[in-house]
């Protein structure tokens, strides 16, 4: 089997693969170096202001809507966020949006596209810690910098969420208490995953997590979703190689586990997928977690 749903895009170069993203500050448009851990970096959500794009509202079926609702019930009526207008910032695929020990500024929130946590070692290799899907927060607090670099794996769309309209700022604390919650969970699921799971099951686990948060926001149904991560990703974040990743592909569409075609993802038997990765039930999963 060829990559026809993961490697419609193009993976990144071994040479970009080493920092994982390309400057985003409108530098230099090749790689960029890999700065050393706790270095300074102009990213996404530091640099000074472009060409602003239109205004955007967000409505009640926006991933950011639905995601606030699930982490803090109210807060959107609180803020009136469907009536606010926000500038978006748009950050292209492969760039970094923040850079690990960058201070946080701004409650900035994924809106649309793919970005992850990433882990650069000095070898070039790279370890995909966590996705971010569309209505995650990138910061975890407030006062605080990114314990990790983050870098958009498509192109995205971020919003600040911090403004006057938030009468308590408390009230954004609370939201990013319980992400924070809510990633600590999938990071201690990732370990498991890594530690413990072959490859096959660390597939499965990984594909019913991703289901469940994206149905969380709208954006798949029991069994199907849309999926723009390449075999290159899919490695970084299993901790397998390319070629295993499409060897384990093959075997599951063979024992018609899933259905790939382009970029959407249908898992044709979801409760031999969980049982095969010891996925928790929807009464009992942490994935649809507040």
């Amino acid at each position: 089997m060829r990559a026809a749903p993961f490697g419609a895009t193009p993976g990144l170069s071994d040479r970009s693969r080493a920092c994982g993203a390309e400057r985003s500050d409108g530098g230099s448009r090749g790689t960029r170096s890999c700065p050393s851990r706790g270095s300074r970096a102009t990213t996404a959500v530091s640099a000074p202001p472009g060409p602003s794009p239109p205004r955007l509202t967000i409505d009640r079926s926006d991933p950011v809507h639905r995601r606030l609702d699930q982490l803090a019930p109210g807060l959107t009526a609180t803020i009136g966020l469907h009536s606010r207008r926000f500038s978006p910032k748009l950050v292209r695929s492969r760039r970094e949006i923040a850079h690990e020990g960058e201070p946080v500024s701004g409650i900035w929130i994924l809106r649309t596209g793919w970005a992850a946590l990433v882990r650069h070692f000095a070898d070039g290799r790279r370890q995909i810690e966590h996705v971010l899907l569309p209505g995650d927060p990138l910061p975890f607090e407030r006062e605080a910098s990114y314990p990790a670099t983050i870098v958009a794996l498509t192109p995205v769309t971020l919003i600040d969420l911090d403004g006057p309209w938030v009468p308590d700022a408390a009230l954004l604390d609370a939201v990013l208490q319980r992400h924070t919650m809510a990633t600590f969970h999938h990071l201690l699921d990732a370990t498991a995953r890594l530690g413990r799971q072959v490859a096959i099951e660390r597939f499965a686990h990984l594909l019913l997590e991703l289901r469940d948060r994206l149905r969380g926001v709208g954006l798949a149904t029991d069994t199907q979703f849309r999926m723009p991560l390449t075999q290159e990703m899919l490695a970084d974040t299993l901790g397998l190689t390319s070629v295993h990743v499409n060897r384990t592909l093959q075997m599951m569409r063979q024992q018609q586990l899933i259905e790939l075609a382009g970029r959407v993802v249908t898992l044709l038997l979801p409760g031999e997928l969980a049982h095969m990765a010891d996925y928790p039930s929807q009464s009992t999963s942490r994935v649809a977690m507040p």
